[in-house]
């Protein structure tokens, strides 16, 4: 009898800790997730993903706890390893830009087509808008272990150097400029007479600084976080193209969270393109006045000079059409045209 009551004893403790630990286990299992990005601390896209983590942690009441890695710490500042990090699950939501997404799915640089937007009312239109254009490419991304919860925009990819102001398409002849690495924007370099040189993110300043490349082509808000105003003199603002940024999650681990979970992620995503859009249309006009202060000096390019780089890049236009589909090149060209 003594026996069994210390049978029933240990059994009974043995199942508490069994559950206790089981509990511990499922809850460090689904609370952490890691959201990654490549950004500076202080960039637009970085004050995005902080205000995302903040929502889903809010509204998850702490079942669910968010943390942001900046600057490409999980990655060593390889914005594509980051992307494949969150195809293999390591990372649960990553926000990268369509341009490194086009190794994964070409059609997602579009987008980036050489002034292709008219202008960014344009483009925050169509991250707000039911498009199939992005549903499509959605889709093909699910079939690569990715989702996409929100689409950001961005500010049109600025010009910068420490060689001369560009003005006219004479004055981009022969520069060295880093450029994504996306064939495109290699292809529109050279189409401008230009020397494109592909270069993850992460090594870009040391290049600026020791002169192995003359410039870059970025956003100002990329500009000013990463102060690239150290090592450049001139910019030039021609808005000629952008990429949306894609708020994206692995896709296994999407389909496993349970209902509430994803839900309040989805909304905290849907609230972040709104945060995003405010801070991209405030930080635009201030941080260029930032910039001249730190000692550059910015050029508006006119629509004569622009019109003589629209020429240039027609090659590139008919070339990615025959590569994205002369049907979807048309109907993404409809669909932002009525906006």
């Amino acid at each position: 009898m003594k026996a069994n009551r210390l049978t029933w004893y240990f059994l009974l403790v043995f199942s508490i800790l069994y559950l206790t630990q089981c509990s511990v286990n499922n809850r460090n299992k689904e609370v952490e997730i890691k959201i990654s990005i490549v950004n500076a601390p202080t960039d637009i896209v970085t004050q995005g993903a902080i205000f995302l983590a903040e929502r889903i942690q809010k509204n998850a009441d702490g079942k669910i706890i968010p943390r942001v890695y900046h600057s490409g710490v999980l990655s060593g500042g390889k914005g594509s390893a980051e992307i494949e990090l969150c195809q293999q699950g390591t990372i649960e939501i990553h926000i990268t830009t369509t341009a490194y997404l086009a190794n994964q799915v070409p059609e997602t640089s579009i987008f980036s087509l050489p002034f292709l937007f008219r202008d960014i009312d344009q483009v925050i239109t169509l991250v707000k808008s039911e498009s199939p254009v992005l549903q499509q490419i959605n889709a093909a991304l699910n079939e690569k272990r990715l989702h996409v919860i929100a689409w950001w925009p961005r500010g049109f990819r600025q010009l910068t150097n420490s060689k001369r102001l560009v003005k006219e398409l004479d004055d981009i002849q022969g520069l060295r400029f880093r450029v994504m690495t996306n064939r495109l924007f290699v292809d529109a370099m050279n189409a401008m007479g230009a020397h494109p040189v592909p270069m993850d993110w992460g090594e870009v300043y040391n290049a600026l600084q020791l002169m192995t490349i003359d410039g870059q082509e970025n956003a100002e808000d990329v500009i000013h976080s990463s102060k690239l105003y150290e090592v450049q003199k001139f910019m030039t603002v021609w808005d000629y193209s952008t990429d949306l940024e894609v708020v994206m999650v692995n896709l296994d681990w999407w389909l496993a969270l349970d209902r509430e979970s994803r839900t309040i992620v989805q909304e905290a995503a849907d609230a972040s393109v709104d945060f995003q859009i405010k801070a991209l249309l405030k930080n635009t006009e201030e941080l260029r006045e930032e910039i001249v202060k730190s000692g550059m000096q910015i050029h508006y390019m006119d629509t004569i000079a622009k019109q003589d780089f629209k020429l240039s890049v027609r090659p590139v236009w008919e070339k990615y059409a025959g590569i994205f589909g002369e049907s979807f090149t048309e109907s993404f060209i409809e669909e932002i045209n009525r906006f």
